[in-house]
């Protein structure tokens, strides 16, 4: 049994010696069909120095050593081993440790190569590398594209490096000579430096080329989209241009087709916009099939810049809010604290309650929405200002439960204090245990929190001053579609004063230049009892004023009592 172990612990020895001399002949048998090839011994040597030259943890001093050695080198060879995969790492650390001069050389010496470097596995990432650092090239690299737009946007490598250049370096010029290639062969050979930089341009001064355009685009958009490869820039900007200026039924054919695929270009501003043009000319099918594809990514699409205004445009032209709940609004109410601490997320809820505000909805989905209006007034037929109502009563139970538990806090913070200001004016049902946080930081004493407490804080202040105004003035809003307030809403401003009164701070608050005191003495609801408590501390508050150092709020005060 011994000599049996013994003979099998020979032959594992035997085969293990066998397969590391394999492995070794090997590799001496790749070194030298290598050091065979034209440029064989430079490549080693290129790798050998590469070792050290991409290491980290080099001095300074010792990188521009082996820079240099390295340039010297490989002048007059790099494009000849530059589309291999080892020395295309070789290249791209040169690129990034090189000087100025340096890089300059290298993209210099690679010019009239850069459509085959994008195509190339390895070679684009050398070209993403020039164009990061080589700023005297990227307009070089942009315009040797021009001409090779329409199949570098199909090709699997170079539609990336493609997008590079549409989305990140190209300026307003160059961002159209690309695009415009998708508009017909006349835009890729003919470049009007000093033309018209947009389709709009274009179809304004000859519109008897947008049959020819929309043609072109079409033959280019469609194999992208039955491909599902529409994550580029530029091929956003092409789908919202054909979206916008095809016939009717072209559209429908386009929007078909894309509807299980917007989900894929809401992270960009034409993309975004597309979408929502998605949703207004779709068929009652084609906006369902859009919502459920976003489900599995509403929060990330809540989140984005330009992703959170498709949801914006769902709300504000789909008519069957039931669905519209089931789709969006659950799941939005279900991570309700999440969003409203977010820049972008908070924008659902707040447009669901506060309508086309501009401090809740940015500048851009403002105007596409104002601009999508008469589109809307021909695909929606419902009522907008029921349609509020309705979408409000969904989102109205999870926000009073959240300002509930974080109104203390939420008050102080600029971004939350909006959400607790339109849950307090506009939610629906039962909002008293939301209005008694806030009615508990107004019995606070002033004098000892100062401008941290809620009266005096010039963010918490507002929410409470907006309340007291909104108990006797509808407050102004840039949306008609806006219901009026619920009638039952707290009586905000006979609360405060009461608040005030109980505490024994209505005093120390107007001594203290608070503005919902002067909201309360403005008010026809506790004018004149606010008035009757303050008139005998008159000279106090003049005191006030005379060591304060913004008086207009002390005068405001004073002139009213």
């Amino acid at each position: 049994m011994a000599s049996v172990d013994k003979k099998s612990f020979k032959r594992e020895a035997q085969t293990a010696e066998d397969a590391g001399s394999r492995g070794q002949q090997q590799k001496r048998q790749r070194a030298e069909r290598q050091k065979a090839e034209p440029t064989g011994e430079l490549k080693l040597d290129a790798r050998k120095l590469w070792e050290v030259l991409r290491r980290g943890d080099l001095d300074s001093e010792v990188r521009k050593v082996k820079m240099k050695e390295m340039m010297d080198m490989l002048r007059g060879h790099i494009k000849e081993v530059t589309f291999k995969h080892d020395m295309s790492r070789v290249v791209q650390t040169c690129l990034k440790y090189g000087n100025d001069e340096q890089r300059s050389e290298i993209a210099a010496e690679l010019k009239g190569t850069y459509v085959d470097l994008s195509r190339s596995q390895y070679g684009r990432y050398i070209l993403m590398r020039i164009l990061k650092y080589c700023p005297k090239y990227r307009d070089e690299v942009i315009k040797s594209f021009y001409g090779h737009v329409r199949k570098l946007v199909r090709h699997k490598e170079a539609a990336h490096v493609l997008e590079e250049c549409f989305a990140v370096y190209a300026n307003a010029k160059q961002k159209w000579n690309l695009v415009a290639e998708f508009y017909g062969r006349e835009f890729a050979v003919f470049k009007n430096i000093d033309g018209p930089k947009s389709l709009d341009a274009v179809l304004a001064t000859t519109p008897q080329k947008r049959e020819t355009a929309m043609d072109s685009l079409k033959s280019t958009v469609t194999p992208l989209l039955e491909k599902g490869t529409v994550q580029y820039s530029i091929v956003h900007r092409a789908l919202l241009d054909y979206i916008r200026f095809a016939d009717p039924s072209e559209r429908q054919q386009i929007i078909e087709l894309m509807r299980e695929l917007v989900v894929e270009i809401l992270h960009t501003r034409d993309g975004a916009h597309a979408a929502m043009l998605c949703l207004l000319y779709g068929s009652v099918k084609d906006r369902k099939a859009m919502l459920k594809a976003f489900k599995p990514y509403l929060q990330r699409i809540c989140c984005e810049e330009y992703g959170y205004a498709v949801l914006v445009e769902a709300l504000d032209c789909i008519d069957d809010t039931v669905f519209v709940n089931k789709a969006v609004l659950q799941d939005v109410c279900g991570m309700m604290s999440e969003l409203l601490a977010d820049q972008y997320g908070r924008r659902i809820p707040l447009f669901v309650l506060g309508g086309r505000n501009p401090h809740y909805v940015g500048s851009d989905a403002l105007q596409v929405l104002a601009d999508n209006d008469k589109v809307k007034a021909l695909t929606s037929k419902k009522d907008a200002s029921v349609r509020r109502k309705e979408l409000t009563a969904f989102v109205s139970e999870s926000m009073t439960e959240w300002a509930a538990a974080n109104a203390a806090k939420a008050i102080f913070d600029p971004l939350p204090s909006q959400a607790v200001n339109e849950t307090l004016l506009r939610a629906h049902g039962d909002k008293s245990a939301a209005w008694q946080r806030v009615l508990d930081l107004v019995r606070m004493d002033v004098a000892q929190l100062g401008a941290d407490h809620v009266l005096i804080s010039p963010i918490a202040n507002r929410v409470v001053t907006n309340c007291i105004i909104a108990e006797h003035t509808v407050p102004k809003s840039a949306d008609s579609t806006l219901p009026t307030l619920p009638e039952s809403n707290p009586k905000f401003g006979s609360d405060v004063l009461d608040a005030l009164v109980d505490s024994e701070q209505l005093v120390p608050a107007a001594c203290a230049g608070a503005f919902p005191v002067r909201a309360l003495l403005e008010s026809p609801v506790t004018a004149e009892r606010a008035k009757l408590l303050l008139r005998p501390h008159k000279s106090s508050i003049s005191a006030a004023m005379a060591d304060a150092p913004k008086k207009r709020i002390f005068e405001a005060i004073l002139s009213m009592l």
